[in-house]
């Protein structure tokens, strides 16, 4: 690992503990488990995903939150828990890196308008706002062994506030 990688000992920043066999996993209320990030000068922070290959960066302040035990992702909340922001990956097998088909899957879900949408043959990005006044924006990529994404949401009030973080992150 890198020199600059700083293991945060807050509950907030800290990756699964190994588990032993016959032992619980954490609980979510269980502070035990870590999430190593690399801090900016600037008080961003980079999350790697090295199982995956992608890299989330992060903006100040934000808490990270239990991460899955597969070690799939990273959900990261403000303080004042109005902005999430989670990136996943996962291995290309059973059609997952079909970009289009996500896509599509993407495009129709309920409850939601679109106002930003684009496709290529290894990614997409689609953004907009739910009915209940969400702001959000997503990014799926995929090549020949992985898939990742990210998704931030926000409330749709606060997007100015939001938008140089989301512009970075993309």
């Amino acid at each position: 690992m890198r020199a600059s990688i700083l293991i945060f000992a807050a509950a907030a920043f800290m990756a699964p503990p190994p588990r032993v066999q016959g032992g619980a996993a954490p609980s979510e209320s269980d502070e035990s488990w870590r999430v190593p990030v690399t801090l900016g000068k600037d008080g961003w922070m980079l999350y790697e995903n090295p199982r995956f290959g992608f890299a989330l960066p992060v903006p100040p302040g934000m808490k990270a939150l239990r991460p899955p035990d597969n070690g799939g992702g990273q959900a990261f909340v403000s303080p004042d828990d109005k902005l999430r922001l989670t990136g996943w990956g996962s291995f290309n097998v059973d059609q997952l890196g079909d970009v289009e088909a996500r896509w599509k899957e993407e495009l129709t879900e309920a409850n939601r308008t679109i106002t930003y949408k684009k496709l290529t043959g290894t990614w997409y990005v689609v953004s907009g706002v739910s009915r209940d006044g969400t702001g959000f924006y997503t990014r799926y990529t995929a090549d020949k062994n992985y898939c990742s994404g990210w998704t931030i949401s926000y409330p749709q009030a606060d997007e100015k506030k939001y938008q140089g973080w989301v512009e970075r992150i993309a």
